[in-house]
């Protein structure tokens, strides 16, 4: 439906006892294509469509998020080497995300007709905003 794949290599920084006068410090990859990663990755975004395509037809306000469309022809990034470099280079150019929290609106980067945040109410307050909306009309209904 038109999604860009944009898997990446992100590179971590561990402090280990950061009190220490030297402490140690450990540089890790992150490979999210890693098979496991992408599992969770998919889970994650299914869990987005779901919420939206629920919370939609019973008019539940929530921060739906999208993305414009941004008309990426890959074959322009052929001449990069394929992983980060071009990974990096495709995520540049793609449009800045919008919220509306009257009615889904198109993720053209997912692909999806409509989406929201839902899985991490512990470190994004939209997410634990979402979670209310939808355990309140849960609740009242």
């Amino acid at each position: 439906q038109g999604a860009v794949d944009t898997q990446k290599i992100e590179t971590r920084i561990k402090v280990v006892n950061p009190d220490d006068p030297e402490p140690s410090i450990n540089l890790y990859v992150e490979n999210q294509a890693d098979h496991a990663m992408r599992l969770v990755t998919e889970m994650m975004v299914l869990c987005g469509e779901v919420i939206a395509t629920f919370g939609s037809p019973n008019n539940i306000p929530l921060p739906y998020r999208g993305q414009p469309q941004s008309n990426i022809d890959v074959s322009a990034f052929a001449h990069l080497p394929e992983g980060p470099v071009r990974t990096a280079a495709i995520t540049k150019i793609l449009r800045a995300a919008e919220i509306d929290f009257r009615k889904p609106i198109r993720h053209g980067i997912l692909g999806l007709p409509g989406y929201v945040q839902f899985t991490s109410p512990i470190r994004r307050y939209l997410d634990l905003l979402a979670h209310y909306q939808v355990s309140v009309f849960l609740h009242f209904t």
